[in-house]
């Protein structure tokens, strides 16, 4: 940047060393009080930097690339706002939430945290959890929030059972079922996966059609040792067979962090390829929040496009940076998701290259997977149009061709329409898909993003809070994860000023919310 002459005198203004984007309004780490933040641009990355009356000045780096961060705010997308009963604004972002009535857009992905209970200590982690006298959600509690959810959505498909770890709840098969005669399809649990070596219960998941998501983070056992606090790398590879064995649809869940299991990456996407029951890798940049993360050495944070650049640097430019686009169901920073047909014969192609990155951004318009529905297959076959008219413009078109030939006829036979259960299993088993989400902690917090959460912590009075707004602020406040023993050891001795009363450990289920005619 060029120095400038004050009009008038000899002097020159020095260039700065970064360039002011914009502002956004952020929390102090300290104190987790809202502060002003403002988005610089600086050696090609992307910084918060804020100012805290008692705690000083802060700076974060939130994206490592100015072109990854303007390229998602490129993709715009109309949001549908929550319905039901909405809380007014009375401290502002994010301490209303419920949520409030400055919320953009409703939940598409409910994350039911059944038990406080771990089996684990992970120095990583970004929640809080307590083992002595650990809730436990009754069946009456999970039944009040089906009955909410059911109510606020015309149509849910997807609930992920989460924790602590959910395995360790008692019932957690009994409420899988709760969940599917209440109409939802995917039941996704979020599991460090040690309880998956009894074959039996994995045999007993699988007959409920559950899908896990296994919290994989390296296979390096040092690695596994710093992050997760104990050796798991064996385990959670033997609970990985029986899943294989019993066909259970599962995704890969690493928490990526910056020079410790970033080099693992690569083998976490040659695992996902190899295994067709693995049907997805969701990377999750590395946050630090919570009753571990929040002590956690800051040297390892990681943002969105350094998992670009690794993912292409490990398949030698077979995915890169453009094939990702973000999710219109959320803010453009929260999610970059890739979609991989896996061609006959070897290889795959992703899905922007041949449809266009707008059209995959479009198919994600109504659900955080795609769905094997009408606008999918209307738009593998003008793919397949456009590749017999232009065979030229991808070196892979014979085999893409071939593949999705196939694909269309299995999935869409004339004359038989198939029920979309049997056309998702098709469909999953065809291709991968990689979701990169980017959770805030309070350095990193950003209440634009907060605004379009699509995932939310339902509870039994019909409010369900944004689940990165849960794990920074909420959860510590809930009795029925926190206690003060913990608190303290987090430096966290009074309840947030400006949040409501903590609730009971106990809540009473209230009447389910009205649905506006």
């Amino acid at each position: 940047m060029s120095t400038v002459a004050i009009c008038g005198t000899g002097n020159q203004r020095q260039p700065t060393e970064h360039v002011y984007y914009s502002s956004t309004k952020s929390l102090c780490k300290t104190c987790k009080q809202a502060v002003d933040a403002k988005i610089q641009f600086s050696g090609g990355a992307v910084y918060f930097d804020k100012f805290c009356p008692e705690h000083g000045h802060q700076r974060v780096l939130v994206a490592s690339s100015v072109d990854w961060y303007l390229d998602a705010l490129s993709f715009l997308a109309p949001h549908t706002p929550p319905r039901g009963e909405i809380r007014a604004v009375r401290s502002g972002c994010p301490f209303d939430c419920g949520p409030c009535a400055s919320h953009q857009q409703k939940v598409y992905m409910p994350v039911v945290p059944i038990t406080s209970a771990c089996n684990l200590d992970c120095p990583i982690c970004y929640t809080v959890n307590k083992n002595e006298g650990a809730h436990q959600m009754s069946e009456g509690e999970f039944a009040a929030i089906l009955g909410h959810l059911r109510a606020q959505h015309d149509e849910l498909d997807i609930i992920n059972f989460t924790g602590g770890e959910p395995t360790m709840h008692p019932e957690l098969p009994k409420l899988l079922r709760m969940a599917s005669e209440a109409g939802i399809r995917r039941l996704t649990i979020s599991t460090n996966g040690l309880k998956l070596r009894n074959e039996a219960y994995v045999r007993e998941l699988a007959a409920l059609d559950a899908r896990i998501v296994l919290s994989l983070d390296t296979f390096d056992p040092e690695i596994d040792q710093r992050m997760l606090g104990a050796n798991t790398v064996r385990a959670k590879l033997e609970a990985l067979e029986l899943l294989e064995k019993h066909d259970v649809t599962t995704t890969l869940l690493p928490a990526i962090a910056a020079g410790l299991n970033d080099k693992d990456l690569g083998k976490l996407f040659d695992l996902m390829m190899r295994k067709p029951n693995i049907v997805s890798l969701e990377l999750h940049t590395l946050t630090f929040t919570g009753q571990g993360g929040a002590g956690f050495d800051r040297a390892a944070r990681i943002t969105t496009p350094d998992l670009h650049r690794l993912l292409e640097e490990h398949t030698g430019g077979a995915i890169a940076a453009r094939d990702f686009v973000p999710s219109p169901l959320a803010h453009p920073h929260c999610y970059s998701i890739c979609y991989l047909l896996v061609l006959d014969g070897g290889g795959v192609a992703p899905f922007a290259r041949f449809m266009g990155r707008d059209k995959l951004f479009e198919l994600l318009g109504d659900s955080l997977y795609i769905q094997p529905r009408e606008p999918i297959e209307e738009a593998l076959r003008t793919a397949m149009d456009e590749l017999w008219a232009d065979p030229d413009r991808l070196p892979e078109s014979e085999a893409l061709l071939r593949t999705l030939k196939r694909l269309l006829r299995e999935m869409f036979p004339p004359g038989k329409p198939l029920p979309l259960e049997q056309r998702q299993k098709l469909a999953e088993r065809a291709t991968k898909a990689i979701y990169i989400h980017s959770h805030m902690d309070e350095e990193s917090f950003d209440v634009a993003r907060v605004m379009k959460c699509s995932i939310g912590v339902p509870d039994v009075d019909g409010s369900n809070i944004p689940t990165c707004s849960y794990n920074v602020l909420y959860r510590e406040n809930d009795a029925r994860f926190a206690d003060p023993d913990m608190l303290a050891r987090m430096g966290r001795t009074e309840p947030h000023p400006l949040l409501a009363p903590a609730p009971p450990a106990n809540r009473r289920s209230l009447p389910l919310l009205k649905v506006p005619s």
